[in-house]
Order: structure tokens, then C-alpha cells, then sequence
């Protein structure tokens, strides 16, 4: 099953927060959302005007609906209304083993409270020992320390202190043989502290080995951006891009380091309410819309020929395409597990994404730093007798590499194979060919990369090479 994540909040009508903002963060980060409400509110990006929070009932039968049925593992937790939706919640994290990141917020960004007085009591009592990971705000966590009165927040010893002191207030389960979640929780406190032009979130990691418990302090340091007024759905949109990571296997420090790189680029556009207010932007922009259409249209064309599987070759296929100013592999989109064969036509072993691809994007970064108008790569599969037709009956443009002919250093370092590639193919053609082709080497499957300005002057070129192959494969019997 695609790795997945159970969100659990409050539904907000704006879309800004809650469980409508977790379940876009965890769909642009690959990784199906399941949902469940644990109050509905009533609020736009600036104004708070008040919750109605679900009956036991409403909120046990959609935990049942979801737990019961699926194989979920993390649990990202929001909103938490009263007491008895807090036990109902403890008690499910308990019964099923879940990973559970809870952002603790009961105020909402307008200053308005979520939950019923003082819930932040029975928060830090019982629901802190059961989950994973906690990411408070500075201000939230200076309401769950019991130390928070005598520290100055602006110095980094006191910051370790505060981060530490709430850690522990996850570890007593660390006592117990059941302890699950491989012996690690971590305290997240978001923009605790600022410096000149940075801001830092600070982060604390503690585990358990041997008996013993270890702790790992971490500065994440971020551009300081002067902005008026709040940004309504911060916390939801971070606390929900650390439960998606770990969905997708990584480990904890990583998830947070993720995490943090994921909420840095969201930072950056906003969604303005003409009334007050803005919210994270976490639609796709438009030009990012546009490539994967084009990407879509390339892999339906290949995935509706049967005759195409022949030219997958054994490591899979990609398609990569750029943005025109594309910089690094975040700015190249591709599909995610590349494209493999099944029941005798291509198939896509996952979505696409920006940042999926690997040698493809690295090929392609390096062609558009000599070509800038390369916008499109994918690698086929090699066969000798189709290179010599498509020299003799195509106008396509090919041209060998060598591997043989690699120097030493680039030879022991994949990465700069892609890109002596290029730049040998561009020294002895002074051009980006249609097709880049080797007979591969030790460990190297043999392999054509065609390249391309646009998705239509690769369906044009893709015409003429199955057209070609077909008859080809037919001739050998492929």
C-alpha cells in the first residue's frame, strides 16, 4: 500500500489550517491522507469566531472506520478540544501502536482558544508520554514548562533547558519494556529564537540504547522574512510534513531536517485575505502544473503502445522534464520509481513529482547548463540493429559515448558520469543530439537517452523511434 498517514484535527472552512492543511501537505509529499475531524470550526484566515467540537460517538466511529480497516501507522494529531477527546485519543494511540507528532496548539494564530481551559495540563500528563515527536511554538512551549519563569529565551542554555525539560516529559514510557518507536522522541519549538536577519527553530532528539538516554541539541537555522500580522496554519502544514517523511521511512532526525527544507519553501507565498490575513499557499504553482501535464502526456503516449515495453530498459525508465530557469533536482519533476513493465505494457510505479528523479534530472541540468531550450530527458533501451536504422531512416541525431574513454576520477563517481556525458557529446558535436547512446560498461547497462525542447518534439521524436523499433524488435524477435 502507498505510504500513508492518519491526520487528525479540526475542520477549518478557510482551508488555511487543520486537517484541511495536512491533508495537501501530505498529498504534495507523496503520501496518502486519511482524515479524521475532531471539531468543526468557524474561522477565516484572521478571524477566529468559534468551534463545535464532535461527540464521542462521531469521533470513535471514524477512528474505527479508519484503524480498523487499514494498516496506518503515523498519526499526525492537531486540535483537541476537551478532555474527553484527548482520552478518547490516548487511549486508540495505546490500542494501535501509532507513531504519533502532535503539534500542541490550543490557541488558534488569531488568539483565540481551541480547547477548554487548562487542557494543556492534561496534555503534557497524558498524551506527551504517548506520542513521538511534539513541535510547539516558543509561546506554547513556555505554557507546558513548569521551569519557564526563570529562563531568558534569548539565551541558548536556557533554550536547551526549556527543549529539554519538556523531552522528559515524554519519557516515561522509555521505562517500560513496551517502549515502541525504536527508542526515540523528539521536541520541536518553532522560531524560539531570532537573530539579526535569521530566525531559528531548535530541536532535541532523545534516545534510548542500552537503557541509557542520549540526547542530540540541533539549531535549524532560516532566512528571517518581516511579515505583518500572522500566517494563519503554520504549525499544521510543519507537524504535517514530519509525519508524512516518517510515513515514507526516514528516520527521525531526517523527517525534522525535511521537514524544516519543505516549510522553508512554503514560506515564501502566501494566499492574502483582501479582508486581513494570508495563509501558506500549498497549491502547485502554475508552470509546475504545466510540466507534469506534459510529463502525463509523454508517459500515456509510451504507456498505451505494448510495443514500448521492449525499449524499458532493465534499471526502468524515466521522464524527466525541467522548468525553464530549472537550477537543481527540486526544479526537475519525474516519476517517482521510474516506469517498469507489467502485463506487457509500460507502466508508472508511482506519481509525478519534483525532486523524483535522479540520473535523469542530473542529465538533464547538465544539458540545459550548455542548452538552456532542453527541457525533456528520458532513457530507452539499447539495441544495436535500432541505432543503425535510426541513422539510416530517421533525421534524428545520434551520437556514442564511450565509456571507455572516461577519465579515472569521473569513472569511480556516478554522478559526474552525467555530466562528462554531456559535455564530451557537446565537445565533439557542439550540439545537445537527439540521442546520447553507449554500449555500457562493467556494471553499466547499455543505454540511449533521447533529449528534447518540448513534450510535442518528444512525441514527435518518440513517433519516429517506434515506429523504427517496431519493426526492429519484429526482425529479432524481441
Amino acid at each position: 500500500m502507498k505510504p500513508s498517514c492518519l491526520l487528525i484535527g479540526g475542520f477549518d472552512p478557510s482551508s488555511g489550517a487543520g486537517v484541511s492543511a495536512d491533508i495537501r501537505t501530505c498529498d504534495r509529499l507523496g503520501v496518502h491522507p486519511f482524515s479524521i475531524i475532531t471539531a468543526v470550526t468557524y474561522q477565516t484566515f484572521k478571524v477566529f469566531h468559534g468551534y463545535h467540537p464532535l461527540t464521542r460517538e462521531q469521533l470513535t466511529r471514524q477512528l474505527d472506520a479508519v484503524l480498523k480497516h487499514y494498516p496506518v501507522k503515523h498519526v499526525k494529531i492537531g486540535m483537541i478540544p476537551n478532555e474527553e477527546c484527548l482520552n478518547i485519543l490516548a487511549k486508540y494511540i495505546k490500542e494501535y501502536n501509532l507513531d504519533a507528532i502532535l503539534d500542541p496548539v490550543t490557541v488558534s494564530s488569531a488568539g483565540e482558544r481551541l480547547s477548554t481551559e487548562n487542557l494543556e495540563l492534561s496534555m503534557k500528563k497524558i498524551l506527551f508520554p504517548l506520542v513521538r515527536v511534539i513541535t510547539p511554538n516558543l509561546k506554547e512551549a513556555r505554557k507546558f514548562s513548569g521551569i519557564s519563569r526563570d529562563l531568558d529565551f534569548k539565551n541558548m542554555d536556557h533554550l536547551k533547558k526549556l527543549t529539554s525539560e519538556l523531552l522528559q516529559a515524554m519519557m516515561p514510557l522509555f521505562k517500560e519494556e513496551e517502549t515502541i518507536q525504536n527508542g526515540e522522541k523528539a521536541v520541536i519549538i518553532k522560531t524560539a529564537l531570532k537573530r539579526e536577519d535569521n530566525v531559528f527553530d531548535v530541536s532535541m532528539i532523545g534516545t534510548r540504547k542500552e537503557n541509557k538516554i542520549t540526547t542530540e541539541f540541533q539549531l535549524h537555522e532560516k532566512k528571517y522574512i518581516q511579515i505583518k500580522g500572522n500566517v494563519h496554519g503554520t504549525g499544521c502544514v510543519f507537524a504535517s510534513a514530519i509525519a508524512a517523511s516518517l510515513a515514507r521511512g526516514s528516520s527521525l532526525k531526517v523527517a525534522i531536517e525535511s521537514a524544516e527544507l519543505y516549510f522553508d519553501e512554503r514560506f515564501q507565498q502566501f494566499i492574502e485575505d483582501p479582508k486581513g490575513g494570508k495563509a501558506l499557499d500549498l497549491t502547485l504553482p502554475i508552470d509546475h502544473v504545466r510540466l507534469m501535464n506534459q510529463i502525463k502526456e509523454l508517459y500515456s503516449y509510451i504507456s498505451s503502445k505494448r510495443s514500448f515495453s521492449k525499449l524499458i530498459p532493465e534499471v526502468r525508465m524515466n521522464i524527466s522534464g525541467a522548468l525553464p530557469n530549472a537550477q537543481t533536482k527540486s526544479d526537475v519533476a519525474g516519476i517517482e520509481g521510474r516506469v517498469t513493465v507489467i502485463n506487457g505494457f509500460p507502466h508508472a510505479c508511482g506519481e509525478i513529482k519534483f525532486g523524483a528523479s535522479d540520473h535523469t534530472a542530473r542529465l538533464l541540468l547538465t544539458a540545459k547548463s550548455h542548452d538552456p531550450s532542453i527541457n525533456f530527458v528520458m532513457n530507452l533501451k539499447y539495441y544495436p540493429e535500432l541505432i543503425d536504422l535510426l541513422k539510416e531512416q530517421s533525421d534524428l541525431v545520434l551520437h556514442e559515448i564511450k565509456r571507455s574513454e572516461q577519465p579515472e576520477k569521473v569513472r569511480k563517481k556516478d554522478e559526474s558520469t552525467m555530466q562528462w556525458l554531456i559535455k564530451e557529446s557537446m565537445r565533439k558535436t557542439g550540439t545537445i543530439p537527439d540521442i546520447i547512446w553507449d554500449t555500457g560498461a562493467m556494471g553499466k547497462e547499455p543505454m540511449m537517452r533521447l533529449f528534447g525542447k518540448s513534450s510535442r518534439e518528444m512525441l514527435l521524436k518518440l513517433e519516429k523511434i517506434i515506429k523504427i523499433a517496431e519493426k526492429t524488435l519484429e526482425m529479432r524477435g524481441a
